[in-house]
């Protein structure tokens, strides 16, 4: 049986009072309006979460969001890939709503997390990471669920995996997820 990654996640997050919830629906109506399939990792574990942050300001992109910061819809997408379209162009890494586009899912300051479609070009797959600062696309092979997970817990041997983990929980600092309505990165 595999390990259950959203469920692990959901107890590390321990939500009394999740806040802004998608339901099914919601979920539904935003595949319809980019007409792109996310995975079924991604939205249980949005769902169970609601909108808050990760430790110290990592957010997960939500439809039912009241910021637009961090609010999942072709419109918010839309406004993300301005300011970083020159980066598009200059790495080769397609943004949506570009053919074959990536869909922003989660940031920290200025590290994104994106979706890659398959080779279908309608299924979200491949979590992608994408450090602004640095200019450097890197492909992760994890569910969204289990690179929280791992990340976390320290398990990725990677030097890069320990230095997100202290960034994002501040070394133990911060709590593990924080249910907030309206997050926003920006404040």
């Amino acid at each position: 049986m595999p390990f259950d990654y959203v469920s692990e996640v959901v107890k590390l997050a321990a939500v009394a009072n999740p806040c802004e919830q998608p339901q099914d629906k919601d979920w539904e109506a935003l595949e319809a309006e980019l007409g792109l399939v996310f995975p079924s990792d991604y939205k249980a574990l949005v769902t169970c979460l609601g909108s808050g942050e990760l430790g110290s300001g990592f957010y997960l992109s939500n439809p039912c969001s009241s910021s637009e910061y961090v609010r999942l819809s072709r419109e918010c997408l839309i406004m993300h890939r301005e300011p970083i379209v020159d980066l598009e162009i200059e790495l080769g890494f397609p943004l949506y709503p570009s053919v074959d586009g990536n869909v922003l899912i989660g940031s920290i300051d200025r590290q994104d997390f994106y979706l890659q479609p398959d080779s279908s070009g309608k299924r979200l797959k491949t979590l992608i990471w994408l450090d602004i600062d640095l200019e450097k696309v890197r492909p992760l092979q994890y569910t969204v669920s289990q690179f929280i997970h791992d990340v976390y817990l320290g398990t990725i041997p990677q030097a890069w995996a320990e230095e997100l983990r202290r960034y994002i929980w501040r070394d133990g600092n911060a709590a593990f997820f924080t249910s907030r309505r309206g997050s926003n990165p920006s404040d």
